[in-house]
């Protein structure tokens, strides 16, 4: 920068900050960075003969020689590194790298040491380059440890100034583990949300993890204040862009499951992610209990107790949320559990069993009681529990058949122990067999297990269904003995769940249509014969033994109707001319297909348009999944009649209402519930991505044509058709009249939290850590309130948010008679859509 820029600068007030050069910085610290005339000869000779040779014996020789005749070896290979071209980029093959690793092996021959003089500057020199191997490299040579009193104070400012991951490479260089504990170093990490930096730290110091689990899972207490310490650390430890989303219980329960995984150590040594799972379990349980009615009295009793022996400090939160549904009930289990009266919930305190109401949530009009039914004998289900008859099995039935099917079950996870498979289903035309793997999982039938695979899972002539196949064959591989090493895809492996929707794309129509348009087993099953499974063993603790005839006939039909849906596809797709056989084929090997790009299931159905045509947007309207709102805005800014469905909605009553307003469907998960008038065509599960994908995909895949007129015909706000365009006179008088009649309060900045309600979680996922979430913190702006008597010819007020800009503009004004909302030039939110929708198609409004 020469004089008159700086001169420049300063007059504008603008703030400067000299760094002065490496050499300076390491004059300040004390090292002599100047070369003598022979050093620096050489030193010139060497970057020659580098550019040539390289990394060699030759250039290794001289180095070592060249060390052997200076008096300070250690200070000259220092200078040389930073003069090296490459000394901001000291990677493992360039020069300033090998000068230190020559040094480095030179110094064990000639048992040479490094000055106390030069291990500073070298530590300085080191850190400037963030790359752990010249960093571990130079630490190890000048043996930068042995000042280490001196190095902690920096590692702590670098974790005071928010630059943690340089000082986890220090820390893991020097092994400062016992100085610098462990929170201090990787917690604001964990807020940030730089997983891979944890875990690298981690697995370079493993003696770590206990104590970082211990640290979080004390955070993990429904009794501690985790949102204020959390805040107090971020303000005191100054934390910049820190995830406000990942600090609530969830995302940190889910991150200490996930680090016990990883490091082997067993999750019930976390007390409360073990505590919190559970009560998520229970809080499941009584969902399906209560609400779905999913759950049988049996089933019920022994997930309760199993649960609350696991982890006996979730009983009274058990008891609080059970009180909510059925105070019989609660009453009935407090008196199990032996709790005091004075710690019972208010309602129950003063209720004795024989006087407590009964309570009946099991009716329900809208609960189904009529299920498919198992149509064998209960003589053709065989319990496979002895090794002969697991023998017997493999040799004599499942050697001759073509087409078998398999499923497992297992114990819910609601505590801290990962359950095992307890229960291998395998289902021919005329038997089912119950494989009790919980018994035959010894050290003993490990022989037996390995014939199971290779005469039977291995074997591709005999096609395995299954439902989620891939899944059920890793929990098996996971869990069985012998079975380590099992394929879980591939040719003779073929999913029912894939198989259904490639049947879709290729045009099959089913005969009926679920209640819920889920993608379950169940919901297939009514889709293919009238009637749902029967779901209420599903969650059963399958380690009991004896098996219930409930569990038993369950597991059975589970198994035995993937065979029946299976030969009721191959009828039906030969009545409609569907090739049957060749898109089993493709799902089978869909995996193995070399492509440049997978593609994904859900993909492949959608690229199937029945209609090719290219439609206006008067041809399109939508109902849009409520999840989708943020989508919304661009499709109304294209002209398209855009609605969204309400979230409590039923999925036959969303066809129903698509069907009578002749609208098209889009979602977030991929809902296959076709029927005759409204094809699979006209719904579209837009997927993960942007805004801007998700609106790409919806023109592409619906073939929608855009023209310059249709841009902002509805309000993105309210879809309303009735948008008034404004002159720029009508502009200035609204704005005149506005100011006159406006109050307007000053706007605010401040961090605000969002009380999160999980009540409406999805409960599929109940297994996954804990099902409780803190608040979640966020930066929101509070916004600016107008009052102002300025209204639209429907009575309704217009807001502006900067009315003395939108006073100087000259381009067109757009006003929603329906909700008052304006759109010009200054609407942050028209801006963000227009420039997003003139990146896809070219087409604007101004």
């Amino acid at each position: 920068m020469n004089k008159m820029d700086l001169n420049e600068l300063v007059s504008k007030n603008q703030s400067i900050k000299i760094v002065p050069s490496v050499e300076d910085s390491l004059r300040n610290i004390g090292l002599n960075v100047d070369l003598d005339e022979n050093s620096s000869i050489w030193f010139k000779q060497l970057k020659t003969a580098w550019r040539t040779w390289k990394k060699s014996p030759t250039i290794e020789n001289s180095i070592e020689i060249f060390f052997q005749s200076v008096l300070d070896p250690y200070r000259v290979a220092l200078v040389f590194v930073i003069k090296c071209e490459e000394c901001k980029d000291c990677k493992p093959k360039s020069l300033p790298f090998y000068i230190v690793e020559t040094l480095q092996k030179w110094s064990v021959t000639s048992r040479s040491l490094p000055e106390e003089s030069v291990k500073l500057p070298a530590f300085h020199i080191a850190i400037q380059q963030r790359n752990q191997h010249f960093l571990n490299l130079v630490v190890k040579t000048y043996q930068i440890s042995a000042i280490k009193e001196t190095i902690l104070p920096i590692v702590k400012d670098m974790i005071q100034n928010d630059n943690c991951k340089q000082a986890s490479q220090i820390v893991m260089a020097m092994e400062l583990f016992e100085d610098i504990p462990v929170e201090n170093l990787l917690f604001p990490l964990i807020l940030q949300d730089k997983t891979s930096m944890i875990d690298e730290y981690l697995s370079e110091c493993p003696n770590q993890v206990q104590p970082l689990l211990v640290f979080l899972d004390k955070l993990l207490d429904k009794n501690f204040r985790t949102r204020d310490f959390v805040q107090k650390y971020i303000e005191d430890n100054k934390i910049c862009h820190v995830k406000y989303d990942k600090i609530h219980y969830k995302p940190l329960g889910k991150l200490v499951a996930r680090l016990c995984n990883k490091f082997n150590i067993p999750i019930e040594t976390c007390k409360n992610l073990s505590k919190n799972r559970t009560t998520g379990g229970l809080k499941y349980l009584i969902h399906q209990k209560y609400q779905e009615h999913n759950v049988s009295s049996s089933v019920w009793e022994d997930l309760v107790k199993d649960s609350l022996n696991q982890n006996a400090d979730s009983a009274l939160e058990f008891i609080d949320m059970l009180v909510d549904y059925d105070r019989n009930e609660a009453l009935k289990w407090a008196s199990y559990l032996n709790i005091a009266k004075n710690k019972l919930p208010l309602a129950l305190r003063n209720m004795s069993l024989q006087e407590a109401p009964e309570e009946n949530w099991e009716t329900d009009l809208n609960v189904p009681h009529d299920y498919y039914k198992f149509s064998l004998l209960p003589e053709q289900i065989v319990i496979i529990d002895t090794g002969e008859k697991f023998y017997d099995l493999m040799v004599s039935t499942l050697a001759t058949c073509n087409v078998v099917s398999i499923d497992c079950e297992w114990k819910p996870s609601f505590g801290a122990t990962q359950s095992q498979v307890a229960l291998v289903q395998v289902a021919t035309h005329n038997n089912v067999y119950l494989i009790d793997a919980l018994l035959l999982n010894k050290q003993q039938y490990i022989s037996f297990w390995y014939t199971f695979n290779k005469s039977f899972l291995d074997n591709a002539e005999i096609v395995k269904l299954g439902f989620g196949l891939e899944q059920d064959l890793k929990e098996i591989k996971a869990s069985v003995n012998g079975l380590g090493n099992i394929k879980v895809k591939g040719e003779g492996l073929l999913d029912l769940g894939l198989l259904w929707r490639s049947l879709l794309n290729n045009g099959l129509i089913l005969p009926g249509n679920s209640d819920n348009g889920g993608n379950s087993l169940s919901s297939l099953v009514q889709s293919c014969f009238g009637l749902p499974l029967e779901k209420s063993e599903q969650c059963s603790n399958w380690e009991l033994r004896p098996l219930r005839d409930t569990q038993i006939l369950y597991a059975a039909l589970d198994a035995y109707v993937l065979v029946e849906i299976y030969e009721f596809l191959q009828n039906l797709c030969q009545k409609q001319g569907i090739n049957f056989d060749e898109i089993c084929n493709d799902v089978m090997l869909e995996r193995k297909k070399k492509t440049s790009k997978k593609t994904k299931v859900i993909e492949r159905i959608q690229s199937y348009v029945h209609n090719i045509q290219t439609k206006s947007v008067q041809d399109v309207k939508l109902l849009v999944d409520f999840s989708l709102s943020n989508l919304m805005p661009y499709l109304r800014y294209c002209g398209i009649d855009t609605v969204a469905m309400e979230p409590t909605m039923l999925w036959c009553d969303t066809i129903k209402l698509a069907i009578s307003e002749d609208r098209l469907i889009l979602i977030v998960k991929l809902k296959c519930s076709p029927t005759l008038n409204f094809p699979q065509s006209s719904i579209l599960d837009v997927g993960k991505g942007s805004v801007k994908e998700h609106l790409q995909k919806v023109l592409t895949n619906f073939n929608i044509c855009i023209m310059q007129n249709n841009l902002l015909t509805f309000c993105m706000k309210c879809n309303s058709k009735d948008l008034k365009k404004l002159d720029s006179t009508e502009v200035l008088h609204l704005c005149d009249s506005y100011k006159a009649t406006t109050n307007t309060e000053t706007p605010v900045t401040r961090y605000v939290t969002d009380d999160y309600d999980d009540e409406e979680a999805n409960y599929d996922n109940f297994l996954s850590d804990s099902d409780y979430d803190d608040d979640i913190y966020q930066i929101q702006p509070v916004k600016q309130t107008h009052q102002s008597n300025c209204k639209t010819s429907k009575g309704v007020p217009i807001e502006i948010n900067d009315v003395q800009k939108l006073s100087e503009t000259n381009k067109p004004v757009f006003v929603c008679e329906d909700c008052g909302n304006l759109y010009w030039e200054g609407d942050e939110l028209l801006k963000s859509v227009s420039d997003t929708v003139y990146k896809l198609i070219n087409l604007t409004i101004w």
